[in-house]
């Protein structure tokens, strides 16, 4: 006699995970271990030697011209305390002269200058994201959205160096000349030298810029903003101790 059986075979899926018909594709640079693509690890390798060398030139460059600013600093508060003895008159005189400096222009150009560290700030946030998108494997989204940032920051620190030129020509008409007085001297040797490194500063800037139009990943971009940000901030803070030096020793 036939038997009924009331068992049913369940087709049952593929298990996940496993070497067979299921498996999930495997993905690049998820495992942790050295499992991941191997030209994606060596790009990353590359950036950030590329990151360590310009940060390291970078620093390097600081400490030089801090030092170089240290020694004005030095210099300059030695001149102010020390009198001229004077021969002739057989006595100390003491020759540092009050300067007139328009404090105003010199106030609107210390504004710009920092205005022009939020701009590019504001770039290098830009091109983080962007980066954090192909770090994900997406395709970030079209257009170079740090440029305009990095265009406004440009004419910002060109807008910054006009009004220093502005105040050199006020100081120029009052007759305040470089070897007018031992005062106007460091004057015009804290601000020029100050303006020459920042000249190189918008050099790098626009160097920067230019290679943004450039079919370029955005590592390189990243690397190359990262380091002339550096340095730009650190134009901005030098700037503002040498202004706070300037005013409140203005008696």
């Amino acid at each position: 006699m036939p038997v009924v059986s009331d068992h049913v075979e369940i087709e049952r899926p593929p298990k996940l995970g496993g070497g067979g018909p299921g498996k999930i594709p495997h993905r690049f640079g998820y495992g942790g271990g050295d499992d991941g693509d191997p030209e994606r690890n060596e790009n990353h390798h590359q950036q950030r030697e590329r990151r360590l060398t310009y940060c390291f030139l970078v620093v390097i460059f600081i400490v030089a011209v801090t030092a170089l600013f240290v020694a004005l600093t030095v210099a300059y508060l030695y001149r102010r305390s020390v009198p001229y003895y004077d021969q002739d008159a057989n006595r100390e005189i003491h020759v540092w002269r009050p300067l007139l400096l328009p404090y105003l222009q010199l106030w609107i150009n210390s504004f710009l200058l920092l205005l022009s560290s939020g701009t590019l700030e504001l770039a290098r946030q830009r091109l983080h994201k962007q980066s954090e998108f192909a770090a994900m494997g997406i395709v970030p989204p079209s257009g170079r959205k740090e440029l305009p940032w990095l265009i406004v920051t440009l004419v910002l620190g060109l807008a910054f160096l006009g009004g220093q030129v502005s105040v050199w020509n006020i100081l120029r008409h009052q007759g305040l000349f470089l070897a007018w007085n031992s005062r106007s001297s460091f004057f015009y040797a804290f601000t020029g030298l100050h303006g020459a490194h920042l000249l190189c500063g918008l050099i790098a800037l626009t160097w920067v810029i230019f290679r943004s139009w450039k079919p370029r990943g955005t590592d390189f971009r990243q690397v190359a903003l990262q380091a002339t940000g550096w340095y730009w901030h650190f134009m901005g803070i030098l700037w503002m101790a040498i202004f706070a030096l300037l005013y409140f020793t203005r008696k």
